[in-house]
C-alpha cells in the first residue's frame, strides 16, 4: 500500500513541477512601439509584400505563394511574441498570423519585427520608384534593370540562412518548399533573374 501511496504522490510531484516549468516558458510579448520606436498610436505599414496562402498560418521566410499583402499596407498589430506575430489590415480588418522562425532569418523577433513593419508612409517606401514600377512591384514582379529598392519592396530582404551576405551580388528567394528563385544584382539594380 506504501508502494502505490508514494508512487502517487511522485507522480503527482512532477505532474506539479511540469505544470510550473510549461508556464514559466510562455512566449515573451513584445513591446511593438518600443521596437520600431514609434508612439503606440502611430500608424503602422508593411515595409514589403507579404505573400500568404493561409492567413493564419503565414511563414517567416515569405514563400512567393498566394496571395501578396503590398508593401505599405496600413495595419494593425494586436500582439506580437518572440514566436508569433498577429495583426490585421487596416482598410478590411483581415486577420493574419506569421509564426516566427528565427532559424530561418538568422536574427532576433525584434530584428524581424523592424524588417517587417515601418512608420513610414507608403510614398516614403515607393520613393524613386516610376509609376510602372510601383505597380509591378506591387504586384511582385520584379525584372531586369530594377533598381534593388524594387527588389526589396517586392520580395523583403534575403533570408540570411540562404544569402548570408547580401553584398555578394545573388540573392536567393524561396518561392516552394526547396525552390528559390536568385536574383542577380550588379552595380544597385537587377542584372537577372534565374528561376527554379
Amino acid at each position: 500500500m506504501k508502494k502505490k501511496s508514494l508512487t502517487k504522490v511522485m507522480f503527482l510531484a512532477v505532474l506539479a513541477g511540469t505544470a510550473i516549468l510549461l508556464s514559466g516558458c510562455a512566449a515573451r510579448e513584445l513591446i511593438v512601439s518600443e521596437i520600431l520606436r514609434i508612439p503606440e498610436q502611430a500608424t503602422v505599414r508593411t515595409t514589403y509584400n507579404l505573400w500568404y496562402t493561409d492567413p493564419m498560418n503565414m511563414d517567416t521566410i515569405n514563400h512567393q505563394q498566394g496571395q501578396i499583402i503590398p508593401f505599405g499596407t496600413e495595419v494593425v498589430i494586436t500582439k506580437a511574441t518572440e514566436e508569433e506575430i498577429f495583426f490585421k489590415t487596416a482598410a478590411d480588418g483581415k486577420e493574419f498570423r506569421i509564426v516566427f522562425e528565427p532559424h530561418y532569418r538568422l536574427q532576433t523577433p525584434e530584428q524581424y519585427l523592424q524588417d517587417l513593419f515601418t512608420a513610414k508612409t507608403e510614398d516614403e517606401l515607393r520613393d524613386g520608384l516610376d509609376a510602372l514600377t510601383y505597380e509591378k512591384v506591387r504586384r511582385g514582379f520584379v525584372e531586369k534593370g530594377m533598381p534593388v529598392s524594387a527588389v526589396l519592396l517586392a520580395f523583403g530582404p534575403p533570408c540570411k540562412y540562404r544569402t548570408p551576405d547580401p553584398f555578394k551580388g545573388t540573392w536567393l528567394y524561396p518561392v516552394a518548399y526547396l525552390e528559390y528563385k536568385r536574383v542577380l544584382i550588379r552595380d544597385g539594380k537587377v542584372f537577372g533573374i534565374i528561376m527554379p
